[in-house]
C-alpha cells in the first residue's frame, strides 16, 4: 500500500514538474517576445492611426459682410511658398511642421487648389494662355533635403506638384543637409518635383547691427551666429554695392557689375553640369525692395542678368496673388509660417484673391458649443484655434450662460503680438463684458466702458525683467562677430584681424543693471509664440485672477456687465509690420485656447474642453515586473 502511495506521489512530482516547465517556457517566451516587440517600437514606431478628415465650412458664411476683390478666371494664380518643413514642432523654430503642412494642403485641396507648372506659368505670361480658375504654385525654398522627405506623401496624396529651390553652390553638398544634384535629378523623376534657383550661395554684406555698429560681409554661417543682435540693416550679396562702416562704396560701378554677372553666370554653368539645364524659377534675395535690389544700378544689373538666365522671378514676399498684367520676373510668394494654422492660411489666400475657399471646422459636437459672430474657429487636440478676420477680430460666443460665480481655467497659446482675450459678462454680441486679455506681451483687465485698465501687467516684468543692460547687449553682438569670424570665415587676415579685436572686448567692463544702466528690452517677434497658464475665479462682483500659477490679482472689484455671457477673442495688431524681417506684415492673428474649462461653483461643470483627470490604479503581476526589469535595462 505504501508502495503504491509512492508510485503515485512520485508520479504527480514529475507531472507538476512537468508543467512548471511548460509555464515557465511560455512565461520566458513571452518575456522574451514583449522585449523584442518593445525594442523593435523603439527602433520603427509603428504606423499612426488614420488621421479623422476635419469638418469644413465655406468662406461664404464666415466672410459674410466683408468685401473681397473678383479676379476673372484663368488670369491669375497664387503662389505659397515654405523655407521647409520639420517632422515635428520644434520650440523656436521658424519652419512650418509637417502636421500643419498636411492641414494645409487637405485645406487647399478641399477649397479647389489645383497646382500647375512653371511653363504653365511661362506660357500664361508670354503666350496669353488661360491657367485654372483657382491655380497654384508651390515652392520650397533653400533646398532642405528632409523637406522633400517629409512632404512628398502629402503631395501624393493630393495630386500636386511643387519647385524645389537650391542654392547651385549647395548641389555637391556632402554634409546630408541640401538637396544634391544626384538627389534632385531622383526628385525629378518622381513627377511630384520641378526644380527651382534661390541663387548661387547665401551670403550677406553691409551688416550693421542694432547699434549702427559695422559688421561688415559674412557667410551663412557667420551671419547665422550674429542674426540676434541685427535689425534690418543688412543685405543680401546681390542687392547692393559692397559698402563701408561708413556706407561708403568700397567697389566701382563696373567692379559690382562684374560682381554680380560672375555669380549669374557661375549659377548657370553649375545647373547645366549637373542638370543638363538652367531651372526656369528664380527667387532674388531680399524680397521687397521695390525693385531688383536696393541700389538702382544694382537693380539694373540683377534684372539684366536674371532676364538673361531665368524664365520667372519671384521678387516680393507677402501676398500670394499674381496677374497677368504685371511682369513675369516681378512675381510674388506667401510664405507659411510655423504658426500659421491652416485657416490663417486660408483666410490669407482669401483676402488676396476673394475665392471662395473652404475652413478647417475640426470637432463639430465642441463647435456646437459656441456661436461665431467674427472670424473662424478650428476645434481640435483640445484647442479652440480662433482666426481673426484680415486687420479684424475673431470673436466666439459661448452658448451657455455664465453663473455670477465661476471658476475658469485654460492655456492661451497665441503669439505675443497680437491680442488673445476672454471676456466676461457679456451681452449676446459678445459686448459689454469685463475683459482679460493678453496684448503684446502684456496682461490687461478691461472695463465694459473701454477706458482706462482695471489692471495691467508687463508680462517680462513678470519673468524677472530685463537681463541686461543695453551696453551688455552691444557688446555681446561685438563679441559674437568676432566669434563668428574666428571660426567660419576663410579669410586669414580677416579671423585675425577678429581675433586681435577678440580679445580687447573681453577686458572692457560696461555698466550693468546693478550700476543703474538703461535694461534693453528686445522687440517682440511676430513669430513669437506664447504659453500661459490662466485662471479666473468670480465671486460676485470679484475677481481673482492667476497667470502661471501666480495670484497677481486678489478679490479686483468689477463692474456690471451686459449679460452673464462669455466670449473668446482674436484681434490683429495694427502695426506689426516692425516686427519681421520677412513677413513685412501680417494682416491675420490665430488667438488660441487649450484646455478650457469653466466651473459652476454651484451645479455642473457649464463647459470642459480638457482631458478628465483620471484616477488610475495599476495591478502589477510578477511577470509584468520581470518585463519592467528587462526594459529598464534595455533603456
Amino acid at each position: 500500500m505504501d508502495d503504491r502511495w509512492l508510485i503515485r506521489k512520485n508520479r504527480l512530482k514529475v507531472i507538476r514538474t512537468v508543467f512548471e516547465i511548460i509555464v515557465m517556457v511560455l512565461a520566458l517566451s513571452w518575456v522574451i517576445k514583449s522585449l523584442w516587440d518593445y525594442k523593435q517600437a523603439r527602433v520603427q514606431p509603428s504606423p499612426m492611426p488614420p488621421e479623422k478628415e476635419s469638418a469644413m465650412i465655406s468662406s461664404e458664411s464666415i466672410t459674410e459682410g466683408y468685401d473681397s476683390m473678383g479676379h476673372a478666371s484663368g488670369t491669375h494664380f497664387i503662389a505659397l511658398a515654405y523655407n521647409g518643413v520639420v517632422a515635428k514642432a520644434v520650440e523656436g523654430s521658424k519652419i512650418v511642421n509637417l502636421q500643419a503642412f498636411k492641414e494645409q494642403m487637405q485645406t487647399l485641396k478641399a477649397s479647389g487648389y489645383q497646382t500647375i507648372s512653371q511653363e504653365d506659368v511661362i506660357r500664361a505670361y508670354r503666350d496669353g494662355e488661360n491657367l485654372p480658375e483657382k491655380a497654384m504654385l508651390i515652392i520650397f525654398e533653400d533646398g532642405i533635403y528632409d523637406s522633400a522627405i517629409w512632404v512628398q506623401p502629402t503631395l501624393e496624396a493630393c495630386n500636386y506638384k511643387a519647385t524645389m529651390c537650391t542654392y547651385a553652390e549647395n548641389l555637391s553638398d556632402t554634409q546630408g543637409l541640401y538637396i544634391t544634384a544626384k538627389s534632385a535629378r531622383e526628385l525629378m523623376d518622381s513627377t511630384y518635383w520641378e526644380m527651382g534657383s534661390n541663387g548661387y550661395r547665401l551670403s550677406y554684406i553691409n551688416i550693421f547691427d542694432r547699434y549702427e555698429n559695422y559688421f561688415g560681409h559674412m557667410n551663412t554661417a557667420e551671419f547665422l551666429k550674429v542674426h540676434h543682435y541685427l535689425r534690418r540693416d543688412y543685405n543680401h550679396y546681390l542687392m547692393d554695392f559692397l559698402r563701408d562702416e561708413n556706407r561708403l562704396r568700397q567697389e566701382s560701378v563696373e567692379e559690382m557689375e562684374k560682381r554680380i554677372e560672375w555669380d549669374y553666370t557661375k549659377m548657370a554653368e553649375l545647373y547645366r553640369q549637373d542638370f543638363g539645364f538652367v531651372p526656369s524659377l528664380y527667387i532674388l534675395m531680399h524680397s521687397n525692395t521695390g525693385a531688383y535690389g536696393n541700389d538702382p544700378l544694382v537693380s539694373r544689373k540683377n534684372e539684366e542678368m536674371m532676364q538673361k538666365v531665368f524664365g520667372m522671378n519671384f521678387n516680393r514676399q507677402g501676398t500670394c496673388l499674381n496677374q497677368m498684367d504685371s511682369s513675369v520676373y516681378d512675381l510674388s510668394r506667401l510664405q507659411s509660417r510655423q504658426y500659421f494654422s491652416a485657416n490663417h492660411l486660408m483666410m490669407r489666400i482669401w483676402d488676396d484673391t476673394g475665392h471662395s475657399v473652404m475652413f478647417r471646422l475640426g470637432d463639430e459636437e465642441q463647435a456646437k458649443a459656441w456661436k461665431r459672430l467674427q472670424g473662424v474657429a478650428e476645434y481640435s487636440d483640445h484647442r479652440i484655434i480662433l482666426t481673426s478676420m484680415p486687420y479684424g477680430k475673431g470673436t466666439l460666443l459661448l452658448e451657455k450662460e455664465l453663473s455670477p460665480d465661476f471658476d475658469l481655467s485654460v492655456r492661451l497659446q497665441g503669439n505675443q503680438v497680437g491680442q488673445q482675450s476672454i471676456s466676461m459678462k457679456t451681452d449676446e454680441n459678445g459686448e459689454g463684458g469685463v475683459t482679460v486679455c493678453l496684448h503684446n506681451n502684456m496682461l490687461y483687465i478691461l472695463a465694459p466702458s473701454g477706458a482706462e485698465p482695471l489692471f495691467e501687467l508687463d508680462l517680462m516684468d513678470f519673468d524677472g525683467g530685463p537681463a541686461e543692460s543695453v551696453e551688455e547687449n552691444e557688446l555681446a553682438g561685438k563679441i559674437a562677430c568676432c566669434e563668428a569670424i574666428i571660426e567660419h570665415d576663410e579669410d586669414e587676415a580677416r579671423r585675425a584681424e577678429a581675433q586681435a579685436s577678440l580679445e580687447y572686448l573681453r577686458t572692457l567692463r560696461v555698466p550693468t543693471l546693478a550700476d543703474g544702466a538703461q535694461p534693453y528690452i528686445p522687440e517682440l517677434d511676430i513669430d513669437e509664440q506664447d504659453d500661459r497658464k490662466l485662471r479666473i475665479q468670480c465671486a460676485g462682483s470679484r475677481f481673482s485672477v492667476w497667470l502661471d500659477d501666480r495670484l497677481i490679482v486678489d478679490h479686483l472689484k468689477i463692474p456690471e456687465g451686459r449679460g452673464n455671457r462669455l466670449a473668446l477673442g482674436a484681434e490683429v495688431t495694427m502695426d506689426n509690420e516692425r516686427f519681421s524681417q520677412t513677413n513685412l506684415s501680417d494682416d491675420v492673428y490665430d488667438a488660441i485656447f487649450r484646455d478650457l474649462r469653466i466651473g459652476n461653483n454651484i451645479g455642473p461643470e457649464i463647459y470642459a474642453y480638457a482631458e478628465p483627470l483620471k484616477d488610475v490604479v495599476t495591478h502589477v503581476g510578477f511577470v509584468d515586473r520581470v518585463i519592467r526589469i528587462f526594459r529598464n535595462l534595455f533603456d
